[in-house]
């Protein structure tokens, strides 16, 4: 039995998940997902297990199951030194257990063997491996709002683009890792997708609105809010994103996933030069997508 852990917010679950099903294609073994993480953050609005609003096909692991790989207990806060030292500790000192160094991509032959597998898998390479099989679970488990149905109906028959605006505390206390998306990066990718698409509408997602509406300037182009009261949850802000015909993304793996599960064979993709302000590595950015200067 292999276990992946399941940690973060719904993007990073989702590239969780996606590495989950590369290591049951690769191995036939029985794969399990721990959600153990989340049992602190019960009034957090981001730290929610949202992947399981999904048809998933790889079921949860059981605390006994858990426990027969990891030596050490995993409790408490994940975001405190207790917690963060047992993890570093637990790689230490179980063979079995697996911490991704950083967010490159590894070859997975070189570390199936392993049982346990903490990390995060930010890499277009897992998911296009298993894209096919992770689209037939990406599929929500219930019927979604009503809302946001008659939205999906609306931006389908329209050339929809949408324009992910991510704000936050890790953001705005990482700076010199997440950089600043300032006016001219959107333009500049609105520009590109509107020399090349015809009557685009571009759709504004983003967790803080007001912000974008006091800090952003669109240029020539006309954009359409996603407020605040049409909102049901992350989730279905995603399912929206993912209905539209093209995208414009910052470095977030929320809005990766929106624009990755466009359907559109012809979508263009927008994306920043570099993901990462600070270059640590990462292999996140397909070659088909269209990196714009930021």
């Amino acid at each position: 039995m292999k276990i992946v852990k399941v940690k973060g917010g719904l993007g990073n679950q989702m590239f969780q998940y996606t590495f989950a099903k590369l290591l049951q294609k690769r191995t036939g073994d029985e794969i399990r997902l721990d959600y153990s993480y989340f049992t602190e953050f019960k009034s957090s609005r981001i730290l929610v297990p949202r992947s399981q609003n999904y048809c998933l096909s790889i079921p949860m692991a059981s605390k006994e199951e858990i426990e027969k790989i990891c030596l050490l207990r995993h409790n408490g806060n994940p975001k405190s030194f207790r917690y963060k030292s047992g993890i570093f500790l637990e790689g230490i000192i179980n063979g079995k257990y697996f911490i991704e160094p950083n967010r490159a991509y590894i070859a997975p032959e070189k570390i199936i063997h392993n049982n346990f597998f903490d990390g995060y898998w930010q890499s277009w390479r897992y998911y296009d491996e298993v894209k096919e099989e992770v689209k037939k679970d990406f599929i929500p488990k219930t019927e979604l709002s009503w809302n946001t149905v008659k939205m999906q109906e609306k931006i389908r028959n329209q050339n929809s683009v949408f324009v992910g605006v991510r704000k936050g505390e890790d953001y705005s206390k990482g700076i010199e890792h997440f950089g600043t998306f300032n006016s001219e990066y959107y333009q500049r990718a609105m520009d590109y997708i509107a020399d090349r698409v015809r009557n685009p509408v571009f759709y504004i997602f983003s967790n803080d609105i007001e912000w974008c509406k006091r800090n952003l300037n669109w240029g020539k182009h006309k954009v359409i809010y996603r407020e605040p009261e049409q909102q049901t949850n992350d989730f279905e802000e995603l399912i929206l994103m993912t209905s539209c015909k093209h995208a414009v993304i910052i470095n977030s793996s929320y809005h990766w996933w929106g624009a990755t599960l466009i359907s559109n064979k012809e979508k263009i993709v927008c994306c920043p030069m570099r993901w990462w302000f600070d270059n640590k590595p990462i292999d996140i950015i397909p070659d088909t997508w269209k990196r714009i200067s930021n």
